[in-house]
């Protein structure tokens, strides 16, 4: 498969996994070429024989991010970047204040999960990944991906408290 192919099969899929950890688009489109720049440089020493070629390439989307983080010292759930576009959109001013505090709500209680739980909802709800998926792309087992999974969405239910968002 020429990389030209990889990159059409794979580039909305890289791109929603980093748009879901970082809400400003511009710096998710940054970080998206990168993967791809870094993919690009390496593909000629990828051995589909150590990894499949799709955890080959989350590997490295998950390591920029690593790196993104690192330089800017927060965490991308945290992020608050990208308001202006939604303040921008065509929406109301009345709903986009519901889904500022709504976002507001859902990162607060956000923070109460590990990384690994964040990683985990990142790709179960962003890549919309089978938890078989995702413990191929870990190292996790299936079954230790559901529980963490089932956790996490049950602290993020009582953070949230009844009414959810």
């Amino acid at each position: 498969m020429g990389f030209e192919e990889i990159y059409d099969r794979y580039f909305q899929r890289i791109y929603n996994y980093i748009r879901y950890r970082v809400l400003e688009r511009g710096a998710a489109d940054d970080l998206v070429s990168a993967v791809f720049e870094k993919a690009l440089d390496k593909y000629a020493s990828f051995d589909p024989a150590i990894a499949p070629l799709e955890a080959w390439l989350f590997a490295i989307a998950r390591n920029t991010l690593t790196d993104h983080f690192r330089r800017r010292k927060v965490r991308g759930w945290l992020s608050i970047d990208g308001h202006e576009e939604r303040l921008a959109s065509a929406e109301s001013v009345e709903r986009s204040a519901e889904r500022g505090e709504e976002n507001a709500l859902l990162l607060a209680a956000m923070r109460g999960l590990s990384e690994q739980e964040r990683e985990l909802i990142a790709m179960k709800f962003s890549l919309d990944l089978t938890n078989r998926e995702i413990a191929a792309q870990t190292g996790l087992g299936e079954s230790n991906v559901g529980v963490t999974l089932f956790r996490a969405m049950r602290k993020l239910k009582a953070s949230l408290g009844p009414e959810g968002l």
